[in-house]
């Protein structure tokens, strides 16, 4: 299993992968809570691996993640196209609807965040090595 982080200033996405690249479990929270949800993935799953984003935030997760003591080999990965790819795998698991479904994606802006599925592409670039 591998923990995936989007790292940001404000916000960091997070997703749990297994070997196979099958998303387990996947989501956004604020920045000063990230010691939290490491802690609460690491013990709720056997991780192996970290996989963090070498972009925005990286350096302080860095410090985050030393200050834990964790058994995981933690992993620092390009984060370049990331969010466009994201924004794409955002699209495809959640079609507009209605009118919205004739405009391109590519003009259309999501809901919400969408730093999980940055975390999600982080973890699939990483197992793909």
């Amino acid at each position: 299993m591998i923990l995936a982080i989007d790292p940001g200033r404000e916000k960091c996405g997070l997703a749990v992968l297994d070997r196979s690249a099958q998303v387990l479990e996947k989501k956004v929270f604020p920045r000063l809570e990230l010691s939290f949800e490491v802690m609460a993935y690491v013990a709720k799953y056997r991780l192996d691996t970290i996989v963090v984003g070498s972009g925005t935030g990286a350096k302080s997760v860095q410090k985050d993640l030393s200050r834990m003591e964790l058994r995981c080999n933690i992993i620092f990965t390009p984060e370049r196209f990331s969010t466009l790819e994201a924004r794409r795998r955002y699209w495809k698991e959640n079609p507009p609807q209605g009118l919205w479904r004739f405009v391109s994606t590519s003009l259309l802006s999501p809901p919400g965040p969408i730093d999980d599925y940055a975390a999600v592409v982080l973890g699939e670039r990483y197992l793909k090595g």
